[in-house]
């Protein structure tokens, strides 16, 4: 039988023969199209389960009574002695409501801690508030779709800043590789977390700012258990894991469920509920938003900065220099010693460069240990070779190391990124700058060279070349 016959003959609707299901009460096969097939003994299953549950005996009763635990009569027995004990409880609130009425009580003035004692003096129990008083389950599906948005925002921007301030890892730039890890790490932290949020608090961020909870089917606050089964559930029937095409395909088959108002697979142990639907909350998950932009923009932009500051030393500068051209994955086979010497990287890598280059030797000058300027140049008669503008990486990481390592430099600033975007636009050319009391000097002269302007001065046929480079940083 399908799903829909069995909701004919049992007079169920889905989601009570789903629950069940879930309960491990009823247990139908699956075809190879993953469509479920009920049998006779589920259906009868059923119909015994709606006559229990119509007479009010609870779930965990009726499991019993299926798995063979407890007999029929037994539970009977047992079920009929509580039906009279609440019995006796509406006989005492038959009595109380006709005491009320006879004193004519009023709400305003009406003194509710005497009823309390007069009912507890005949219950000889504490008076307490029914269990069916819960926020019951509603229909939001864009406002639940719209809460799991802005947790796995949350959680995207978490793993970014720690990529960018812990490891300094330049998060605009990621490798497929680099991205694979991301999606890896992003999907241990909603594992992690989710779970932790949900038992605690019983709602995530996303959750909280548009009022939903989550809770279990009684009302109370989720075991961790149970939040992490609920969230692998969530991840994959609802969210395909994150994966294209797949994540599509499972929220629309998930979204057509929750419209036909059928169980979700993650549901069957919870319950969600909406406080409220406030318009500030509306405000609230855009400000949510923007802060997480905000929060991720000042992180990329601080671990852009040089790791030393101030008054820097040569090796300090050559650490800051090493460090930026990792961060902007500047290809090189190698790096600056502690003295500004390059050392050859231990890599297997091996790059290559187009057209004549060397690495130039760096000159410094100090001031009581503290570096006061550097310089470079290059020198080139007669050479046949192209000439590529690589000299910009050297040129662009020393002015990021010196000039950006000065206090008044801050994520706030954008001088030494303009100067920087200005000298890669336009390369072969001289250049001069003053900022934070610092020069910048480039001069570049040629000859017998074509200008492609694409990077590369290209040789001319039966012309003598020349070419000459210099480079400084000199505190004023």
């Amino acid at each position: 039988m399908t799903i829909k016959e069995i909701e004919e003959l049992s007079g169920m609707v889905r989601a009570n023969i789903r629950f069940y299901e879930a309960e491990g009460l009823v247990s139908p096969q699956r075809h190879e199209n993953g469509y479920r097939d009920y049998s006779e003994d589920d259906l009868e299953t059923l119909k015994k389960i709606k006559l229990l549950r119509t007479l009010h005996l609870s779930l965990d009763e009726i499991k019993c009574l299926h798995s063979g635990e407890r007999t029929l009569m037994d539970t009977l027995n047992h079920h009929l002695a509580r039906l009279q004990h609440e019995q006796a409880d509406i006989e005492q609130a038959l009595e109380i409501c006709n005491v009320m009425r006879n004193d004519g009580a009023q709400y305003k003035s009406l003194d509710a801690q005497h009823y309390l004692d007069t009912m507890e003096q005949l219950t000889h129990d504490p008076v307490s508030v029914p269990t069916s008083d819960i926020l019951p389950d509603i229909y939001v599906p864009w406002r639940r779709y719209f809460a799991r948005i802005i947790d796995f925002a949350i959680y995207d921007t978490l793993w970014n800043i720690f990529l960018a301030l812990a490891l300094h890892i330049n998060i605009r730039s990621r490798s497929v590789t680099g991205s694979l890890v991301d999606y890896i790490a992003v999907l241990i932290l909603i594992f992690l977390l989710e779970p932790i949020l949900l038992s605690l608090f019983g709602a995530t961020a996303g959750k909280w700012i548009l009022g939903l909870r989550v809770t279990n089917n009684e009302g109370d606050r989720m075991t961790y258990a149970n939040a992490l089964s609920r969230t692998k559930s969530m991840m994959f029937y609802g969210m395909g894991f994150r994966i294209p095409l797949f994540q599509w395909y499972r929220q629309w088959k998930s979204y057509k469920a929750y419209r036909d108002e059928e169980t979700l697979d993650w549901e069957y142990h919870s319950a969600i509920t909406l406080k409220d639907e406030k318009k500030w909350r509306i405000w609230a998950y855009i400000g949510a938003y923007a802060a997480m932009i905000g929060v991720l923009d000042l992180s990329i932009m601080a671990a852009a900065l040089p790791k030393n500051r101030g008054d820097i030393t040569v090796a300090e500068f050559c650490e800051n220099y090493n460090r930026l051209a990792s961060y902007y994955d500047i290809d090189t086979d190698s790096h600056l010693d502690e003295n500004g010497k390059w050392v050859q990287n231990d890599s297997s890598v091996s790059v290559v460069h187009i057209g004549s280059y060397r690495e130039p030797v760096f000159h410094f000058t100090e001031t009581d240990g503290r570096m006061t300027g550097m310089q470079f140049s290059i020198e080139l008669h007669g050479s046949d070779d192209w000439i590529s503008w690589n000299q910009n990486d050297e040129v662009s990481l020393s002015i990021l190391a010196f000039v950006g390592a000065q206090n008044e430099n801050n994520i706030f600033s954008n001088e030494v990124e303009n100067i920087v975007a200005s000298i890669t636009e336009t390369p072969f050319k001289s250049f001069q700058y003053s900022v934070y009391s610092m020069n910048i000097t480039c001069e570049v002269v040629y000859s017998g060279y074509i200008n492609t302007s694409s990077g590369f001065l290209l040789p001319m046929d039966d012309t003598e070349t020349s070419y000459s480079f210099f480079f400084s940083i000199q505190k004023q």
